[in-house]
């Protein structure tokens, strides 16, 4: 049984000026190509559709949802990581402390969350396509690898043989990253070739 986790699209506002922000222009771009990606690689019909109740998600959805007529299923276990307390102005200073710790270091509320969302994961028995957002994803990969240092990931597919493809049908690299891994991460998956890693931010 297959399960796709799916980011949502670049939003159109970022985490300290909405909490609830739609996908931007790029987002909807963005969502269109890994709907077109999937459905030249899978038959799509087969699968479930499940998303976070927040807009950028739920947005990320609407080709899958329109393209194959599918009732779409909200789920509060998908939900971006809770902060209870935090304001909107303290949000984007908070989310950086978090993504600095490992996954068994986060306080009850975020740890009753990840246990949602495994919990929820395990009782699928069909198909499932989630949309998503980023945290879910790193404490899905972090589990599965059982490795609670993973903080982030790569995501990349190599098309061509000049870009390194040696087996000849679509499929996706998901890269676990952790702190310290390399010695200085900027570019990410830029760094295949070198002199494209490092670049200065305009």
């Amino acid at each position: 049984m297959k399960i796709f986790l799916i980011r949502h699209g670049e939003a159109a506002q970022s985490w300290d000026q909405s909490a609830d922000p739609g996908l931007s222009e790029l987002g909807k771009e963005q969502a269109l190509e890994c709907f077109n990606t999937l459905d030249g690689n899978e038959d799509l019909n087969q699968f479930n559709l499940v998303s976070s109740p927040l807009k950028r998600a739920q947005e990320t959805s609407l080709h899958f949802k329109k393209s194959y007529d599918k009732q779409l299923s909200l789920n509060e276990a998908f939900r971006e990581i809770p902060s209870p307390g935090i304001s909107l102005l303290e949000r984007k200073n908070w989310l950086q402390e978090i993504f600095k710790k490992n996954i068994n270091e986060l306080e009850k509320p975020q740890q009753i969350w990840q246990s949602k969302i495994l919990s929820t994961l395990k009782s699928f028995a069909e198909p499932t396509i989630i949309f998503s957002h980023f945290m879910v994803i790193n404490i899905v990969v972090s589990t599965l690898k059982e490795d609670s240092r993973v903080k982030g990931f790569n995501i990349g597919t190599n098309a061509g043989k000049v870009a390194g493809q040696s087996i000849m049908h679509c499929h996706v690299h998901l890269i676990p990253r952790r702190e310290g891994d390399v010695e200085n991460p900027q570019g990410g998956v830029r760094s295949v070739i070198p002199k494209k890693q490092h670049y200065k931010r305009k």
